[in-house]
């Protein structure tokens, strides 16, 4: 898991030694009235301004493929440790005090960015695992294929067979290319008629009809439990990476208003 790795772990003290290290001159600060526009303050907050600067270049680095600085854990951790630490850097810039409507909104964005990112990097951390044990120790695509090769199985039983097999077989295949979960129960309830059915005229072909929507059944649920959670992961995704740019967009904001006037 990503937050007990050693190089996690590593990231953790040279965290909180930075923010440690960022808040013993704060005591000295807040002797005066504490504000951006001080030494301090403006101390802090270009301190803040480069940290946020290298974080936004983590976007670049994902994307830029023959780019070996670090591995991506590396990077990962730096992105979460000092994202806290830009965050704490910019409310000691402010001394706690927003009072200037751009400051404020800037800092919202940069809280929502941090808190969203923490939230994200905790769900790829603890969902890998469950992700890991839906699919059975297997790889997604060789699960699909796996469902693939059931649903060819499953059609070749059905030709030359009954109206009545025919129409299960097509129910139960039109059921898994919806990508539709049923539980057992459901389908039980909804086939069970036309599987006894089956099963007082055709009972070697019945066990192996069961047999066959036993697997497919186990391995579409699994399938769909995957997807389920690999779509919760990458939702974050959608608050997170938006405001970021706003974040960028408010900061650029702010530092135009105060130059201004």
């Amino acid at each position: 898991m990503l937050l007990s790795t050693p190089n996690n772990r590593l990231w953790q003290k040279i965290g909180i030694f930075l923010i440690v290290l960022s808040i013993i001159p704060y005591y000295v600060y807040r002797q005066q009235v504490p504000r951006g526009g001080t030494t301090v303050g403006l101390a802090y907050g270009i301190a803040g301004s480069i940290i946020i600067c290298f974080l936004l270049f983590q976007a670049v680095r994902k994307r830029w493929y023959r780019c070996t600085l670090g591995r991506t854990e590396i990077w990962v951790n730096a992105h979460i440790y000092l994202g806290i630490l830009a965050m704490l850097l910019i409310f000691l810039h402010a001394g706690f005090r927003f009072n200037e409507l751009s400051g404020v909104i800037a800092t919202i964005f940069l809280s929502t960015v941090v808190i969203s990112g923490i939230v994200g990097t905790i769900l790829y951390d603890q969902f890998p695992e469950q992700m890991h044990a839906k699919k059975g120790n297997i790889t997604p695509q060789q699960l699909s294929d796996e469902i693939n090769q059931l649903q060819e199985k499953l059609f070749l039983l059905s030709v030359g067979k009954s109206d009545t097999f025919q129409s299960v077989c097509k129910d139960v295949l039109a059921a898994t290319r919806k990508m539709k979960d049923k539980t057992n129960q459901k389908i039980d309830q909804y086939f069970a008629e036309r599987l006894n059915e089956i099963k007082k005229s055709q009972p070697i072909e019945y066990e192996k009809l069961i047999s066959l929507m036993t697997e497919l059944r186990e391995k579409h649920g699994r399938f769909c439990a995957w997807i389920k959670i690999k779509n919760m992961i990458s939702s974050w995704l959608y608050l997170h990476v938006p405001f970021s740019v706003a974040m960028v967009v408010a900061i650029i904001g702010h530092l135009l208003t105060v130059l201004y006037y």
